[in-house]
């Protein structure tokens, strides 16, 4: 494993920091700019959670130069501390990098994995070349190939759209999907997570509100599939008229058709409700404590992720998460009140203000402030029995203390 890595370091840092080469050999971009083909790549998504959403870059192909290359915005280094890694990524501090791979080094995982990639070729004149490429190799400057990775804002794919704006200006006319400002963001990711529904439980917890909001056109190519469509139907406007932004397409590696079923978790929420109420039902005081206890453990702790993500991290995307108002670690304070079997004024007042914060979540069912995942509302059901329970249980020991007193 130690050596895997230090490999793979090296030739990461020969991909990043060798100033503009490849395998010994120099690079000039712009010279017989004449005989360059600017394409663009899209990938289909894989089964792994990085390769989910599928990848985006830019091919040029050079018959005068002997040139074939990928340009990619999807490099990152592996770190050999495992912790450090999770903790950087995390903390929304992992920086991407743009390097250039050959495009035999850069299509053999994706056909040994048999994913799908389309190539579509630029109908750029010269000059619209020659820009491009400038910006290319601006761009690979040691000082600005990092980048700050931000999913839904600044990602493999909205660099080349921003790139072709950049280079096209107002002379590009990007095709109006019929996608835009008719879904969010999160509504979007749903389609590319439906067969991962653990994964897209944990997305929707950790993403807040900001993913809740309609997207427009120039924001839906975040995704390479929806770059990919929108430039099949884009163009550009000159003095004679409009020509296509795709002069052809092609299909380098065909898409292995898989055929997955969809597994849905939302009767395992059912069943912690239903047990729940049968436990509150039969009256079994003390394993119905037990099972609160276990409950707003788990819902404590994953509070304290909610508020790390919100707080402690570099995600815009993680902001403004009301998950809070159900996932909390105040859980803890009634967590308390349980072990020490003390119920009094303060336990009251917690309560009685914790059914209000709990009516508050339900009424965002139907505000759609934050699009809450199905899984978690029989779990909030759950939480509004439990500690209505509780309420009541401490509702009456008040009132003995004040009968008593």
């Amino acid at each position: 494993m130690q050596q895997k890595y230090l490999i793979f370091r090296a030739v990461f840092f020969i991909i990043l920091f060798t100033p503009f080469s490849i395998f010994g050999k120099n690079i000039d971009l712009s010279k017989n700019v004449s005989h360059s083909k600017i394409s663009i790549l899209t990938c289909d998504p894989g089964n792994e959670i990085y390769s989910l959403f599928g990848h985006s870059a830019l091919r040029i192909e050079n018959s005068k130069n002997n040139l074939d290359l990928v340009v990619n915005w999807g490099l990152f280094e592996f770190s050999e501390n495992q912790f450090e890694f999770g903790y950087d990524f995390a903390k929304g501090r992992l920086h991407y990098f743009m390097g250039l791979q050959s495009m035999t080094n850069f299509i053999r995982e994706y056909a040994r994995s048999k994913r799908g990639v389309r190539q579509q070729v630029l109908n750029l004149n010269n000059k619209e070349k020659l820009k491009l490429l400038s910006l290319i190799e601006q761009n690979y400057r040691p000082e600005n190939r990092s980048y700050r990775y931000e999913f839904f804002y600044d990602n493999c794919s909205s660099r080349i759209r921003d790139l072709l704006i950049n280079v096209l200006g107002d002379e590009l006319e990007f095709n109006q999907s019929n996608k835009a400002n008719e879904f969010t963001f999160r509504e979007i990711i749903h389609e590319y997570l439906k067969y991962n529904p653990w994964l897209e439980l944990g997305i929707d917890l950790v993403l807040g509100k900001k993913i809740d909001v309609l997207v427009n056109n120039h924001q839906l190519m975040f995704l390479p599939d929806n770059i990919e469509s929108s430039l099949d139907n884009s163009f550009i406007r000159k003095k004679n008229g409009k020509i296509n932004v795709v002069l052809s397409k092609q299909t380098i590696i065909n898409s292995l058709e898989n055929k997955r079923s969809y597994n849905s978790i939302l009767f395992i929420s059912w069943i912690l409700f239903l047990t729940t109420l049968i436990l509150i039902y039969f009256k079994k005081s003390k394993i119905f404590d037990i099972w609160s206890i276990t409950n707003l453990f788990i819902l404590g702790i994953l509070g304290l992720v909610l508020i790390f993500m919100w707080f402690g991290t570099n995600h815009q995307a993680t902001k403004m998460n009301f998950n809070l108002l159900w996932a909390s670690p105040l859980h803890f304070i009634l967590i308390l009140f349980l072990i020490k079997k003390n119920w009094g004024k303060f336990s009251f007042w917690f309560l009685s203000f914790s059914l209000i914060v709990i009516f508050i979540t339900v009424l965002f069912w139907f505000t759609l402030t934050q699009e809450f995942n199905p899984f978690v509302k029989p779990i909030i059901l759950q939480l509004s029995l439990i500690y209505y329970y509780y309420f009541k249980k401490c509702k009456i020991q008040v009132n003995l203390n004040k009968t008593s007193g």
